[in-house]
């Protein structure tokens, strides 16, 4: 199956934006870069999340965990509230925030150096560069639900290598 190309990965990033704006958040995070590759399973990113049970809803329940706990942490109860289904909308072009930023530096860092393949860049390449984060609110939510980032990483540059055997 073909991997994505340079309009492919353009799409993935509309997707964030559109994850991020959906949240009401000024910037695209990494949480919505992972958010954006889960809802693509045509893509091998988006085939490993959800064989590891990472689809967009699990994505969403271990972020919103994060943030009550999180909240939870400084005295803020939300104990008798629900989370809103919905936020509000942000309009406009969203820049890419640090954490984004940071997982794109990491991605083209695993694509450099991978022989004949290293030219190419895939959806494994960005969920590695994502997962590689050691701090932060995406690696807070996955720990808190059990997910191991790690393990799942290496599961990504495994795929990568036997694709490039």
């Amino acid at each position: 199956m073909a991997e994505p190309s340079a309009l492919d990965l353009r799409k993935t990033v509309g997707l964030a934006r559109n994850e991020a704006r959906a949240q009401g958040s000024a910037r695209v995070e990494a949480e919505h870069l992972l958010l954006a590759l889960a809802a693509q399973p045509q893509l091998s990113a988006g085939r490993l999340l959800r064989a590891e049970g990472l689809t967009p809803d699990a994505v969403r329940q271990a972020l919103d965990l994060e943030f009550a706990r999180s909240l939870g942490a400084v005295g803020i109860s939300l104990h008798g509230f629900a989370l809103p289904d919905t936020r509000l909308s942000v309009l406009g072009t969203l820049p890419m925030g640090r954490s984004a930023k940071l997982a794109w530096q990491r991605a083209i860092q695993a694509r450099a150096g991978r022989g004949r393949d290293r030219r190419r860049f895939d959806s494994l390449h960005l969920l590695i560069g994502i997962l590689a984060a050691e701090s932060g609110t995406l690696t807070r939510a996955l720990a808190m639900s059990g997910f191991d980032r790690q393990a799942l990483g290496e599961r990504a540059r495994r795929a990568l290598e036997e694709r490039a055997a």
